[in-house]
């Protein structure tokens, strides 16, 4: 399931995580036999990587990622993807930080005492690019404080609910979370001039049915800026089928076309397009 919203860009409206456009949304629900006949690898590319305006969006700088979770943070899995991806894509400026909380560690209702904010302060040189979630005490001394530009949330339903909420997330797809159906995880981007700024990826780790490995490592990897599914496909994971491929290459290929130095945020996806398959 896909679907695309475009917010305002607005320097009018105040510097917070309203005022970056919503990149991509999607859904990975769990496993399901594809509908859709296969494209040529050129269009899946081109359907993967395109925003709604056919631009690529990609993260400028080195993404901070912060997981807030309740229950198992699968800290292994996350390390040693963010280790692959690293190592893995030449050009990209790589996970620069992983931070995480655990919400056994905060006693108080989530509603109405978390705030996620993107204050107006450079980090890694760029204004305006880190989101701050307040996590707020009894006391000013009690607060933590949670930073991060791609937020994992390994939660149970009712808190996936909420820090969807926090965090604006897409209504069609965060009903679809809410309401228990196939949807057991999704992913939500926001961007400015086709520069990633902030990536949410919300998990039920409390379903039996949630695959759990499968939905961190898609959902991770769409993050970086593999916008959609390509409905199908047999060859790249992101086919909304819920099945991770044995071979991941061709995934960890269109992220070194991405990131290629000679692909800028904002450029035509076809020409990554065209890349990608000069380096098969």
């Amino acid at each position: 399931m896909f679907g695309v919203t475009q917010l305002t860009n607005n320097r009018s409206i105040p510097t917070t995580i309203r005022m970056l456009a919503l990149a991509a949304i999607s859904a990975f629900s769990v496993p399901q036999t594809a509908l859709a006949e296969e494209k040529p690898i050129f269009d899946q590319v081109v359907e993967i990587l395109g925003s709604e305006r056919g631009t690529v969006r990609k993260w400028a700088y080195a993404p901070k990622v912060a997981v807030i979770h309740d229950g198992d943070p699968q800290r292994d899995q996350i390390n040693a993807l963010v280790d692959m991806v690293n190592s893995q894509i030449p050009n990209f400026p790589g996970v620069g930080a992983i931070e995480f909380f655990d919400l056994s560690q905060y006693d108080r209702r989530l509603a109405g005492n978390t705030h996620f904010r993107m204050p107006t302060v450079d980090f890694n040189g760029v204004e305006g690019s880190i989101v701050r979630a307040l996590f707020q005490g009894e006391e000013e001394e009690q607060n933590r404080i949670v930073t991060g530009n791609i937020f994992i949330f390994l939660t149970g339903l009712e808190a996936g609910i909420t820090f969807g909420a926090l965090t604006q997330s897409t209504p069609s797809l965060g009903r679809q979370f809410a309401e228990g159906s196939a949807t057991k995880c999704y992913f939500h981007l926001m961007s400015k001039n086709d520069e990633l700024r902030a990536g949410f990826i919300f998990i039920d780790n409390q379903d039996a049915r949630t695959p759990v490995a499968e939905c961190l490592y898609e959902e991770f990897m769409q993050t970086l800026g593999l916008l959609n599914d390509s409905n199908g496909s047999s060859v790249f994971t992101f086919d909304n089928t819920g099945i991770v491929r044995e071979n991941k290459e061709p995934d960890f290929r269109l992220l070194q076309a991405l990131y290629s130095q000679n692909v800028s945020a904002g450029d035509e996806v076809e020409k990554v397009a065209e890349l990608f398959l000069s380096l098969q």
